[in-house]
């Protein structure tokens, strides 16, 4: 029987489901939520894990549309021009 994967071997083979870009952009705040910065300059395996996954995740995150007009969506009530 084969081992499952690690975060790791997933997020190198493409193995983590993306999903929507709202999903997707919770999961990478969550996963940065537990990653501190000095993590990074001697991260366990399991940190190296959540970094490659937020990294596979930033690169392949689905594009976010970019609405030409705005205030045709809200209403007077919600909108704030500064």
């Amino acid at each position: 029987m084969a081992r499952p994967k690690t975060l790791y071997q997933r997020a190198v083979t493409g193995d983590i489901e993306i999903g929507d870009v709202v999903s997707n952009i919770d999961k990478c705040k969550d996963i940065a939520k537990e990653i501190k910065i000095i993590d990074i300059i001697n991260p366990t395996s399991r940190q190296i894990g959540m970094l490659a996954e937020l990294l596979y995740r930033v690169k392949n995150m689905p594009d976010l549309e970019k609405l030409d007009n705005p205030s045709a969506f809200m209403d007077s009530s919600t909108a704030y021009w500064g």
